[in-house]
């Protein structure tokens, strides 16, 4: 997600778990510089697996934290998969104005505050037809009012890149440059990694959020 390879790049993990973005991206070479995670018993799992790491408990007040140690200006990815239950087909559906999913607009104003080139978020497929596909019009629209010019997104199974659970998840990719390089949440259309199921809806919600969004941001749905 760099212009040069060459360059360290360093992110901030939110919602962070027990690890599972940051052990990825170190994997492709990247450093983690600080985790948030409001669970005692998944920061304890974080502090045995990134015990130098600095470490805050609630994105609501992580501002104040990136502050104090010097994140602003130095991270270049801000991760994380937002709570998913108002946005969940299995749930009562509140969306982003619900108390949990709306936690994606703590992580924006983080993001921002931070000043990161890139954001990479994660949630369940039902975010692209939470309030009729509007809410998923919002997050496109918030990240390019925030200075995300670029955004693009994929629904991917995990069970299709080694992980032995069927997890279908949408991800999305906002950067404030339009990169001069293919996407990044490239696949083989019609393969075995495509997930058939979730194309119509896919389609549906790529074409009203589009239309929402107009020229205001650059768009990739991974078509």
């Amino acid at each position: 997600m760099q212009e040069d390879d060459h360059d360290l790049v360093r992110f901030v993990s939110l919602f962070a778990g027990v690890g599972g973005f940051d052990l990825g991206l170190e994997l492709a070479g990247h450093e983690c510089v600080g985790q948030v995670e409001i669970d005692k018993h998944c920061r304890s799992v974080l502090d045995r697996r990134w015990p130098d790491v600095p470490k805050h408990d609630d994105v609501k007040t992580a501002i104040g934290w990136a502050d104090d140690i010097g994140l602003v200006g130095r991270t270049d990815i801000v991760c994380g998969g937002f709570p998913c239950q108002d946005v969940s087909v299995a749930g009562k559906r509140a969306g982003l104005a619900g108390e949990r999913s709306g936690l994606f607009w703590d992580a924006l104003a983080f993001a921002t505050h931070v000043q990161a080139k890139w954001i990479l978020l994660e949630n369940v497929p039902g975010l692209l037809t939470s309030n009729q596909g509007r809410d998923f019009g919002t997050v496109a629209l918030a990240l390019g009012d925030a200075g995300y010019v670029y955004f693009e997104w994929r629904v991917l199974d995990s069970q299709f890149f080694g992980v032995p659970q069927r997890r279908r998840r949408v991800f999305i990719v906002a950067s404030t440059t339009v990169p001069d390089r293919r996407p990044v949440l490239v696949e083989r259309e019609g393969s075995e990694w495509d997930p058939q199921p979730y194309r119509t809806t896919r389609e549906a919600a790529a074409g009203r959020t589009a239309a929402s969004v107009g020229s205001r941001v650059t768009w990739w749905d991974g078509g």
